[in-house]
């Protein structure tokens, strides 16, 4: 008992829960007036590092690539296992060139809606990917065929792309050329290892059964990457990483003054439209090169041996191509290397319309690097270049829009190979050939040209324009 006459001790009070850890957030502009919200890290926004992300990402990339890289290759197998012309084969690519090109700016306007996010976007592209290779091995009707491949691939592979480009740009703002090019990369190598087997494998005797396995990889590992994932926060910078000291440092691309607007970006001068022009030019090229040119060294007689190294050589250049072409344009340049790479692809070009009839197997597979690499980089390079001349802000995705100049490429690519294997006799196929060099040949002239808009303060409206003052790259 407590005695009467002293106070009765307080209750006792159960102690506070642990307070949960603070998160460091800090919101700083640069000296351009520049917003970064540093923090909160990214395992502590998402459950996983930016490795396991980027890894991720890279992995539904390269699921989905293969029906890109991987279809010209199979062209002849499905010639002989379905009965079709050339121009029946390749017209499934034809539409897929077109719709994937198209949906560049689809998943940013889905995911500002609120509509989907990139996770579920990449997860619903690796579904039609899968739709649309099963399709193309069950589907004798060339009609359904370009309705199952064509426009289910094409939405779906976009989807995926764009999708994994985002996420990775958003994750990887310190180092984005390099990491945007490692998306581009993954697409392209994913294919690499399944060339040879399309070439020379037993697709053309079991289609459905080869197609179908092929099907379910797509699924499974487009899934495996889409799950889960998240976008970044709107300006996000990585923790521990000062964005103030990266905007000063020394650097042949700085970031893009502010975030434009597409009429102020249409009203800045020639850049925009350039790039869609540079675009359009290296995706013909790319496409027409990879749908006509296993048809065209079987024409001439040659191994299927050859035409597997031929092919496999082209996607190899194309994804490694863009991840060490993104490497070199922190140093030398977006617009520099740009411009090396398409003259390069150009000279390529040339080369190997002359060596298709009866040049050596390593002479063509140099060739099919060359010109690879300099399509491929292009993708990644005038991505870069866009959003440092106009930004990367998420209402207005103009490197988006840029990027959806490869519709016009396919269009022209693949509709090129068609009329060239249709209605050309076989005669003319190497100067027509060699005169596609012109194009990545007028794509490297654009991108010499290309120069930085600069804001003039003194026009109304807020009006940039880069006239004849402009900044070069």
């Amino acid at each position: 008992m407590f005695p009467r006459h002293l106070p009765r001790p307080p209750a006792r009070r159960p102690p506070p829960p642990p307070a949960p850890p603070a998160t460091d957030t800090a919101d700083v502009r640069d000296w351009r007036g520049r917003r970064y919200t540093v923090g909160p890290s990214a395992r502590e926004l998402t459950g996983l590092p930016r490795s396991a992300l980027l890894l991720r990402a890279l992995t539904a990339a390269a699921a989905v690539g293969v029906l890109q890289f991987g279809y010209g290759a199979a062209a002849p197998a499905l010639i002989a296992a379905h009965g079709w012309t050339p121009a029946q084969a390749l017209a499934p690519f034809l539409v897929w060139a077109l719709v994937q090109g198209s949906f560049a700016p689809v998943p940013r306007l889905l995911g500002a809606r609120g509509l989907l996010g990139p996770g579920p976007a990449v997860c619903l592209g690796a579904a039609l990917c899968a739709a649309a290779v099963y399709a193309v091995g069950h589907l004798s009707d060339p009609l359904a065929a370009v309705a199952g491949y064509g426009l289910l691939g094409g939405a779906g592979a976009g989807l995926v792309y764009h999708s994994c480009a985002d996420l990775v740009g958003g994750w990887f703002p310190d180092r984005h050329t390099v990491r945007l090019g490692a998306v581009g990369g993954a697409f392209a190598l994913g294919s690499v290892p399944l060339l040879p087997a399309l070439v020379l494998g037993p697709f053309p005797a079991s289609p459905s059964a080869a197609s179908t396995a092929l099907a379910l990889g797509v699924l499974v590992l487009g899934a495996a990457g889409g799950i889960g994932q998240h976008a970044a926060p709107e300006h996000w910078w990585p923790p521990g990483r000062d964005p103030r000291a990266a905007a000063l440092r020394r650097s042949a691309d700085p970031p893009a003054a502010r975030d434009f607007s597409a009429g102020q970006a249409w009203a800045s001068g020639r850049s925009l439209p350039a790039l869609h022009a540079i675009v359009a030019l290296s995706g013909t090229v790319g496409l027409f090169t990879l749908a006509a040119l296993p048809l065209l060294l079987l024409a001439t007689g040659r191994d299927p041996t050859v035409v597997a190294a031929v092919v496999t050589a082209f996607a190899l250049a194309s994804g490694l191509g863009r991840l060490a072409a993104s490497g070199a344009a922190e140093r030398a340049g977006r617009r520099r290397t740009l411009t090396v790479l398409l003259a390069a692809t150009a000279l390529g070009q040339v080369g190997l319309a002359a060596a298709v009839p009866s040049g050596p197997l390593p002479l063509l597979v140099a060739l099919g690097l060359a010109v690879g690499a300099g399509t491929g980089s292009c993708y990644p390079l005038t991505r870069a270049i866009t959003e440092g001349h106009f930004g990367a802000g998420r209402p207005t995705d103009l490197a988006g829009l840029v990027h959806g100049s490869k519709a016009v490429g396919g269009l022209l690519g693949v509709g090129g190979a068609i009329a060239l294997l249709s209605l050309a006799p076989e005669g003319a196929h190497p100067p027509l050939l060699a005169a596609s060099a012109l194009l990545p040949a007028s794509a490297a002239v654009l991108a010499a040209r290309l120069r930085r808009p600069l804001p003039i303060r003194t026009l109304p409206h807020g009006v940039w324009t880069a006239g004849h003052r402009s900044a070069p790259m």
